[in-house]
């Protein structure tokens, strides 16, 4: 394995200065030091983005994160800015990506294949616009965003409509022929349709979608193999095979971003070429935007930080291009980077960091869940300090160890989780984990069933499954009881207060212990008395969802509440009538029947009863409406409505709306970029519909559903 340069001093020690020197001479002494330590930076931040650009393009195995990658790339920039003299032609800053592969046959390009400057901000991007105004004389030109895939860039040359070769973007000029392992990827046409030039060539990115990077890593666990870091890694990786076979058997997919050069006439501005190579049934970037001017462009870029991981592929930020080509033309480039084109990129969502203990907490079910005490990073405006580790079969199919090196991703608001370790920075001595023998909290022996990547305590009144119970009880898709959260269940457990859920709504006659309550006034009593109070009347199916029991989410809390519609006629089910409800099963039917049987339970239902909280449903039984006993699926992105919108409106028909496709659904919704439930229905012969058959069956039984903003 390739070792990481280490940083180096070059020419000599740097220019000291003499004691009792004029100031004349001071500042001349200081200058040089300044230019000497430059130089030396400069020279040592080549190496290290050297290094990294060798495991990042020709290994596929980088060892930071693009994030850390670009923070290298600007500081050199900067520095090379700042002192011209240092500038040299191969320098990483005057170059793009990395030689070819001598496995591979060379791709030529005719126009070089550039890699895009980025901007990390507002003020940024607008000083980018500033300058690009400047040059171009004019700031009325048009500007189109694009999602920037995070994948492997390709360039495909077609002639007379047909593919005749693909290769990597290499160093710009020349790149990798993978002519053969790109025929094998079914979203790339091996023959155009429609109006086509004599010859011309496109520009996209070949990436793997999320869900099929999620299910082949499962298949490599399955086999012992090692798991792929990112969707990105596994892309490259599954292109850059010298067996076709290899490529054809990963799920990868390629969207056009645009036309690198054409032998004939292209429409005037990006936009309209986009939409000829639709035409033509190349696949382009999905959600691509117009904006007449760059505040809304820059809207459009920053609104893309709130939902950069509702797309079903993995993106590092937004392309921002200027429209017209006599304009980027007029523009040009400058070094390996167009003066018309910017990547607005996100915060980091990933980060390198040292994974300090490995230590376990213990859930609501008796779960014992690992988790990973960090040294804390910044990623994504947020300090991260602990990250999930999902199981103990996914720490050692991950070979993660305390005192590695971790890469790090945060998704938005979701928590935190190790992707996996930095296997050429793992410290000598670091052993495999294992998980405890014992509960960490009761001390009762833990057990781990055959066939569950779960370890459990048993204790069902383990202070910290109690806990967590409650804990869940209040949340806001179960009782959504305000003002109780995690470290005010704790004090009321900590003073007695309460030994369970059902305890809450007892705690309006305990009015003076809950006053004397660190940082609980009367007004904050007040409010969480009546919050408790106001949960009296949550619906059923919230009720059954907030009880805790394994194996029931949401969903199948709103089946069990449908079809029974009050927690006696469930208690009264046998195991059998239970697991009947389609999408329930035997599993959760045993564990629901098991809840409902334990004293315990029974002991916190009776106290919800004699505080009048809501128990069965208006009526008492299923619900009813012209789809009654349909079931439907959603999947993919739905133009006029959104998916939980269509989902209410369904329900309110009486219809019932999975997660899960089998013969029983009655059809499947399909919207654009749908995901594996749409093949699924294929498989099994389960009816597809699209937008407009859902909306008219809407409509026929009077439901209007207003349009969602595009």
């Amino acid at each position: 394995m390739a070792r990481k340069p280490a940083p180096r001093s070059r020419g000599g020690s740097a220019p000291s200065q003499a004691a009792g020197s004029d100031p004349a001479s001071a500042a001349e002494t200081a200058a040089d030091a300044a230019h000497f330590h430059a130089r030396n930076r400069i020279e040592e931040l080549r190496d290290l983005i050297g290094y990294h650009n060798t495991r990042y393009y020709d290994l596929d195995a980088p060892e930071i994160t693009d994030a850390e990658w670009d923070a290298l790339f600007r500081e050199l920039k900067e520095l090379e800015e700042a002192h011209p003299e240092f500038v040299t032609p191969d320098s990483p800053t005057q170059r793009v990506g990395a030689p070819p592969q001598a496995a591979f046959g060379i791709f030529e390009h005719r126009e070089l294949m550039l890699s895009l400057g980025n901007v990390f901000n507002a003020d940024e991007f607008r000083e980018w616009h500033r300058r690009a105004a400047e040059l171009a004389e004019r700031d009325d030109f048009a500007l189109v965003t694009e999602a920037k895939i995070d994948g492997l860039a390709m360039a495909l040359l077609y002639e007379d409509g047909r593919l005749v070769q693909a290769g990597t973007r290499g160093d710009g000029r020349r790149g990798e022929n993978v002519t053969q392992n790109v025929r094998t990827i079914d979203s790339v046409p091996a023959r155009l349709r429609g109006r086509t030039a004599e010859r011309f060539e496109v520009r996209g990115e070949v990436y793997m979608p999320k869900a099929g990077f999620e299910a082949m890593n499962q298949e490599r666990a399955a086999q012992g193999e090692p798991l792929f870091a990112n969707p990105r890694n596994a892309a490259a990786g599954a292109v850059r095979q010298l067996d076709p076979n290899v490529t054809a058997s990963r799920p990868l997919a390629m969207a056009v971003y645009q036309l690198g050069w054409i032998d004939g006439t292209a429409p005037d501005t990006h936009w309209e070429t986009l939409a000829w190579l639709r035409e033509m049934g190349l696949p382009t970037t999905p959600e691509t935007r117009l904006h007449p001017e760059s505040e809304a462009a820059l809207a459009t870029a920053e609104a893309w930080v709130a939902r950069r991981d509702t797309l079903p592929f993995d993106m590092d930020g937004v392309v921002v291009k200027i429209n017209e080509f006599a304009v980027q033309r007029q523009l040009g480039v400058v070094g390996r980077e167009p003066r018309w084109a910017v990547a607005f990129k996100f915060p980091p969502a990933e980060g390198t960091t040292l994974l300090h203990k490995i230590d376990v907490n213990v859930g609501r079910t008796g779960t014992l869940n690992p988790f990973a005490m960090l040294e804390p990073v910044r990623m994504g405006g947020a300090t991260i300090r602990m990250a999930t580790l999902h199981n103990e079969d996914d720490i050692h199919r991950k070979d993660i160890r305390a005192g590695d090196t971790v890469v790090v991703r945060r998704a938005g608001e979701v928590i935190p989780q190790v992707v996996g370790p930095v296997l050429g920075r793992r410290p000598k001595g670091a052993r495999p984990w294992r998980m405890p023998d014992r509960c960490p909290v009761s001390g009762d022996p833990v057990v781990h069933p055959e066939g569950e990547a779960m370890a459990y305590c048993p204790n069902p009144v383990c202070p910290a499954v109690v806990r967590r119970t409650v804990e869940h009880f209040v949340g806001r898709g179960a009782m959504d009881i305000e003002g109780l959260g995690e470290k005010r269940i704790a004090q009321l457990f900590d003073h007695d207060l309460i030994e369970d859920g059902g305890d809450l709504y007892a705690l309006h006659e305990k009015r003076a212990a809950l006053i004397a309550l660190e940082r609980m006034g009367e007004r904050s009593v007040d409010n969480v008395v009546a919050a408790i109070e106001a949960s009296k009347q949550r619906p059923l199916a919230a009720l059954i969802f907030g009880f805790g029991i394994r194996h029931v989410g949401g969903e199948v809390a709103a089946l069990l509440a449908q079809h029974f519609g009050s927690v006696d006629a469930i208690h009264a089910a046998s195991r059998e009538e239970i697991a009947a409800i389609d999408g329930v099963g035997p599993v959760i039917a045993e564990s629901v029947s098991a809840w409902m049987a334990n004293e315990r339970n029974r002991e916190i239902l009776e106290k919800l009863r004699r505080a009048g909280v809501r128990m069965a449903e208006e009526g008492g039984g299923a619900r009813k409406g012209p789809l009654a006993g349909q079931q439907f699926v959603l999947t993919g992105r739905l133009e006029t409505m959104g998916r939980d919108i269509a989902g209410a409106a369904l329900k309110r028909l009486g219809a019932s709306v999975g997660s899960s496709v089998s013969k029983k659904t009655t059809a499947v919704i399909v919207g654009d970029a749908p995901g594996s439930k749409a093949a699924r229905a294929k498989q099994i012969g389960a009816p597809l519909w699209d937008e407009e058959q859902l909306l008219a069956v809407l409509r026929e039984h009077g439901v209007q559903v207003a349009e969602q903003e595009r």
